[in-house]
Parts: structure tokens; C-alpha cells; sequence
């Protein structure tokens, strides 16, 4: 049995799950790109992407490069901040290039949209996003998953690379947090 964090009101998508998800949706990116003649570069976007994203391509049978972005959109607990910043872009030149953003879950699609913009202005020629988590219910901006693991409700959720006040990310399993715990932290 899977021991539940304190902070953790709810286990929502244990590991098994996730695995099992990741192993299929792998098998969809390897069909979609089998034909490719150069290798796609994945774009991780740090740091929640962590967890999925090497689960992820150790899947992959196709010829890959990897890259990350830092994007900052919260500060510090659970405020997005308004205005999505890059602090840390990719290395390798995109230009011309079959990108597959991996991203660890979906909500305003603020940053995404932010970070797809700016891949199109770099040169890529394709830009296909990949999300384990994807709440559509908070989406504000026209940006949607090519291919998506589970769609989540609108929960605070941690674990599985999802953070509060950069903790709780080495969840093996992804958890709705417990709000009222937070808040008695938060005040100290």
C-alpha cells in the first residue's frame, strides 16, 4: 500500500497508472514520428516535467534530442503569476526542427502559449505538445495537448513532478493537496 504524504488529501493517479498511461502514449509519439528522418528534439519544460519526461522517453523508439525550458509562472506557493517569464531557453537550434514540447500538466495554458510563440519565432517547423495532466476547465488561452494522459480536476494537485513551494515533487504518484494544511503553513 502506498503511503499518503501528510499534505496529501487525496491519491489520485498512482504509479502503476501513470506507467501504464505513459507506455501508451509513448506508442502514439513513436507511430506519429516513425517516418521522421531527423531526430525530434523533446522540449522539457522544468521543473515538473522531470518524472514524466523520463518515464517517457525511455519509451520512445525513435531518434530524439533532448532540450528544457525554465519558465517561471508561480511564485513560490500556489499564485500563477500573471505574466509567464523565460528564465532559461533551449540550447539547441530549433530552427527547422520537429519539436515535441513535455509538459507535466496543463491549467491556464498561459506559459504554454507563451513557450509555443516563442518556438515559432526561433523557427521550429512543427510544434506538437505532450501534457501527462491536462485541466481543461482552467484553460483562458487557445492552447490544447496533441496528445494528453488524464484529464484532472480542478484541484491543487502534487507529486509526480507537481510542486507546492518546490516540495512534494518525488511523489511517486500524483495527489490532490490538502488545502487546509497548506493554509496552516502558509501562516507561519
Amino acid at each position: 500500500m502506498l503511503k499518503k504524504h501528510e499534505l496529501v488529501e487525496k491519491i489520485l493517479l498512482n504509479t502503476k497508472i501513470i506507467n501504464t498511461k505513459i507506455i501508451e502514449l509513448a506508442n502514439e509519439v513513436n507511430s506519429y514520428y516513425k517516418d521522421n528522418k531527423e531526430p525530434i528534439i523533446l522540449i522539457g519544460i522544468l521543473k515538473g516535467c522531470l518524472p514524466f519526461l523520463s518515464q517517457f522517453m525511455l519509451n520512445l523508439n525513435i531518434d530524439c534530442l533532448v532540450d528544457f525550458m525554465y519558465v517561471e509562472s508561480y511564485l513560490g506557493q500556489t499564485k500563477a503569476v500573471s505574466k509567464p517569464k523565460i528564465k532559461v531557453d533551449v540550447i539547441n537550434d530549433v530552427r527547422g526542427r520537429d519539436l515535441l514540447i513535455v509538459e507535466d500538466i496543463i491549467d491556464s495554458g498561459n506559459s504554454l502559449f507563451k513557450i509555443r510563440n516563442h518556438l515559432q519565432e526561433l523557427g521550429a517547423k512543427s510544434i506538437k505538445i505532450i501534457t501527462l495532466l491536462d485541466k481543461k476547465s482552467k484553460r483562458v488561452v487557445d492552447i490544447e495537448a496533441d496528445w494528453y494522459g488524464f484529464e484532472v480536476p480542478d484541484h491543487f494537485l502534487v507529486g509526480y513532478g507537481l510542486d507546492y513551494d518546490e516540495k512534494l515533487r518525488n511523489l511517486p504518484y500524483v495527489g490532490i493537496a490538502d488545502l487546509s494544511k497548506i493554509a496552516i503553513l502558509e501562516k507561519k
